[in-house]
């Protein structure tokens, strides 16, 4: 079926994923390699899929083939990064992609036989339909429900947050590989960092990001820091391609069922919506590609089987990232402000497997004892008050933000 800005031509399909971001459009990317028979419509009430984001992972955080698939969406991908802190500068040998909303819609609105249906709202989602603003109701034996981070209930959270600018640089900026976190700025609003991805020669992303106690994003605020950083770096701006800004959940304490609640357990949900993200980092294009994969599998593919192998992936998510979670509290609720820094800079001292492991959401027993050994930055009776879930409450209903 061909692609349009209006009404779909036919009444029913085989699934239909309802919002056009990062995890549907990679189950959508899986579908049509692997599933080319099943007819897959995705319904998006922007103009266009993946909005105005870029999402990045380590290389180690995916399998081999899922980096291959991955590999026509990535528009960048380095071999090294680096990471800069007071104390040290350091560069970590692991490779890195950066997937940007460019790439990601023209990959995934050209797939072969994906209908794609752009600036159409919703007003219902069900197990086996969905119903547009109008009236006009489709049919599909298996409905997946990707329209982003909801509000949510029944959890304690921190907040990543952050600015961003797409830039052209005057002349050559120098920098080779991804600065994942430059820590030696002024520390305001908790831990403070600068994240730039190099591009090319002269285009680069410079974010501006804080672990902060609220949600407060001054937009305007944090885009003059992003100047003022890169003219310090001696980067002239020659101009400003595009701009992103977001606010990410940093878990503290809470399960996945805040994210299935009893009234939606019979409706699939994907992404950041069904709680699949790393609960430190906030990176939840891992976790989207090994639901991507697992759906492939499915035979038939249904609601209730997309549902039930979703939530089983999400289950076993959040059960292994308990340990996220405390770190989190450490950071949060153990370490002042202006402590955080010096907890980061300790973890970015720790070996590069470690590191990777952690990124990737599976740290082994003796990496999480590294982790907590050794001459804490915190006092350890602070240390120890953090150690507890019942340190986070009175719990706080989450705020949208959105996946990196």
């Amino acid at each position: 079926m061909e692609r349009r800005n209006g009404q779909v031509g036919m009444t029913d399909f085989d699934v239909i994923l309802v919002g056009g971001g990062l995890a549907n459009g990679l189950i959508a990317t899986r579908l049509t390699a692997r599933r080319p028979e099943l007819k897959v419509l995705i319904v998006e009430a922007g103009a266009r899929l993946g909005g105005n984001h870029t999402w990045s992972f380590h290389a180690t955080d995916v399998t081999p083939a899922q980096d291959r698939w991955l590999q026509p969406m990535v528009v960048r991908a380095w071999a090294e990064q680096d990471v800069v802190f007071p104390a040290f500068r350091r560069r970590i040998a692991t490779g890195y992609r950066s997937i940007g909303s460019d790439d990601f819609h023209r990959v995934v609105s050209t797939l072969p036989g994906i209908s794609v249906e752009l600036g159409r709202r919703v007003t219902a989602v069900e197990p086996d339909a969905i119903e547009f603003v109008g009236g006009q109701r489709v049919v599909a034996r298996c409905v997946i429900d990707g329209r982003g981070l909801q509000w949510v209930s029944g959890v304690a959270f921190g907040y990543q947050k952050f600015v961003g600018l797409e830039v052209e640089t005057r002349r050559p900026h120098g920098l080779r590989y991804p600065v994942i976190m430059d820590a030696t700025v002024d520390q305001i609003d908790g831990y403070r960092f600068v994240y730039c991805l190099p591009f090319d020669e002269t285009r680069m992303l410079i974010e501006d990001t804080y672990y902060s106690d609220h949600a407060a994003l001054e937009v305007d605020l944090l885009a003059r820091r992003v100047r003022d950083y890169a003219q310090a770096a001696g980067w002239e701006i020659a101009s400003v391609v595009r701009d992103e800004a977001g606010v990410l959940p940093i878990m503290l304490d809470g399960g996945i069922e805040s994210f299935w609640p009893s009234q939606a357990m019979a409706q699939a949900r994907s992404g950041m919506r069904a709680g699949l993200f790393h609960q430190t980092t906030g990176y939840s294009l891992p976790l989207a590609a090994e639901v991507a994969d697992a759906l492939v599998e499915l035979a038939p593919l249904t609601t209730a089987s997309a549902s039930r192998i979703i939530r089983d992936i999400g289950e076993a998510c959040w059960s292994r990232q308990s340990f996220f979670r405390m770190l989190n509290r450490l950071l949060f609720i153990s370490a002042r402000p202006d402590e955080r820094r010096d907890v980061m800079q300790r973890f970015y001292r720790l070996p590069q497997p470690l590191i990777e492991r952690f990124y990737a959401g599976k740290p082994t027993a003796f990496d999480k004892a590294q982790i907590l050994t050794g001459r804490p930055p915190i006092p350890v009776m602070r240390a120890l008050q953090g150690l507890s879930p019942w340190s986070a409450r009175p719990r706080r209903p989450m705020t949208p933000g959105r996946p990196q």
